[in-house]
């Protein structure tokens, strides 16, 4: 069973605004409704929205439209859950947790993102723009990360998966959480205690059942609890291990992400009937040919003229020509994301070519014409599919049109 994301950026309407006034502190009531959904087996199936009014409810707080207002903590978590028709208590300890997801039952996982995060394990295209922007503008956010709130469920065909709420559930590529080990999710679970807001990872877990399905035996907590906790509440315990009120998730405006190459294993048994590698190849080309056709090159054409006379203008008062040059490309770099483009061309076509290869099983040392024409044309269309995003002025994956010049007037995220 595949574990859906109930994305905040559907939750309200603040949450469906653009650049600047787009608010997102719905993360907490989004990844209650995807647990107790999952938990249900869903039986029932809230949407973000739902969860924010399970919360409003529960609370007697009210989500303020354009003002970031609705960070939750994991006590109020468990509030909204139970307005959800479902049952939530901390973890005992991490193994506890494992039991009880293997029992059927969703993890809350409160974090402090993306801090420890393990490598490859992708997040959303919300996060992406996010981290880029960041990156360039003040590096220190990317270090200090925030905090957040999300969920995972397991299931015995698909496995561990995890969910955060800046995914976008109306994309396919994002309606279900990320694949991941046991390993990893715990090393994300583990990032408030990096981020030093907690002494142990399972102080950020809430364990959520739903009627419908029985619970899991409670594990014995470990060692770390001592004696002088024993008549405080869960809710009393979290708090003295320094779980507060997850700080919301802040405005931004959601670039896509770059192209990846994803490997994923069929969900039968059956035996998959290859298809011919020359035809896989040609689809691939004919898909990036048609997308090239549907790029308005007009407008393109005068996009570029600008382009020039700006970066001509940016050479003036410079001598000599090397100033007149470096000036003019340095502006080229700055405003058109040109450099991005070609990096990033380069890095995904080198990328599909040695996929191609090594699920191929070519030897690269000895290809053959057939072979070489396959992996050259794999590579070629990768590059392609690179270049016709970077030419969407809607797209601010390389920072090109409008969508650079929202950032560039302060329309980024976190403003």
């Amino acid at each position: 069973m595949k574990y859906k994301v109930k994305s905040q950026l559907y939750a309200d309407a603040e949450a469906q605004q653009k650049g600047a006034k787009q608010i997102l502190d719905d993360c907490t009531w989004s990844s209650c409704a995807a647990a107790v959904s999952w938990a249900s087996g869903y039986t029932v199936d809230y949407t973000a929205a739902q969860g924010v009014a399970a919360f409003e409810k529960a609370t007697g707080r009210k989500d303020k439209q354009g003002i970031s207002d609705a960070g939750g903590s994991l006590k109020e978590a468990a509030q909204t859950i139970a307005v959800l028709g479902g049952k939530a208590r901390y973890a005992k300890s991490w193994e506890d947790a494992v039991a009880a997801a293997k029992g059927g039952a969703a993890l809350v996982v409160w974090v402090q993102q993306p801090i420890g995060y393990p490598a490859g394990v992708p997040i959303s295209k919300w996060h992406d723009g996010w981290k880029r922007y960041w990156t360039k503008t003040d590096p220190k956010k990317i270090t200090d990360g925030y905090g957040h709130m999300t969920s995972a469920g397991y299931d015995d065909v698909d496995g561990w998966q995890w969910a955060c709420p800046t995914r976008d559930e109306k994309v396919a590529a994002e309606k279900y959480g990320v694949p991941v080990t046991e390993a990893q999710l715990r090393q994300i679970a583990n990032s408030k205690v990096k981020a030093k807001k907690v002494a142990v990872d399972y102080k950020c877990l809430l364990i959520v059942t739903h009627p419908g399905k029985v619970a899991a035996p409670v594990i014995k907590s470990d060692a770390s609890l001592t004696k002088s906790d024993a008549h405080l509440t869960e809710g009393k315990k979290n708090e003295k291990e320094g779980v507060k009120e997850a700080p919301v998730v802040a405005p931004v405006s959601a670039p896509a992400p770059a192209p990846t190459i994803v490997v994923q294993a069929p969900h039968s048994h059956a035996k998959e009937v290859p298809m011919a590698k020359s035809t896989k190849t040609a689809a691939v080309i004919a898909d990036a040919e048609a997308a090239l056709q549907r790029v308005d090159w007009d407008d393109k054409g005068k996009e570029a003229i600008s382009a020039l006379v700006e970066a001509a203008k940016a050479a003036n008062g410079k001598k000599g020509f090397r100033a007149k040059a470096a000036a003019s490309l340095g502006w080229i770099v700055a405003n058109t994301g040109i450099d991005e483009m070609v990096i990033e061309a380069l890095r995904t076509g080198l990328g599909t070519g040695l996929a191609i290869a090594l699920a191929s099983g070519s030897q690269i040392t000895r290809l053959d014409a057939d072979q070489a024409d396959m992996i050259f044309a794999g590579a070629i269309a990768a590059c392609l599919q690179v270049i016709v995003r970077a030419l969407n002025p809607d797209d601010p994956k390389f920072g090109i049109g409008k969508a650079k010049a929202e950032i560039a007037n302060g329309n980024g995220p976190h403003k």
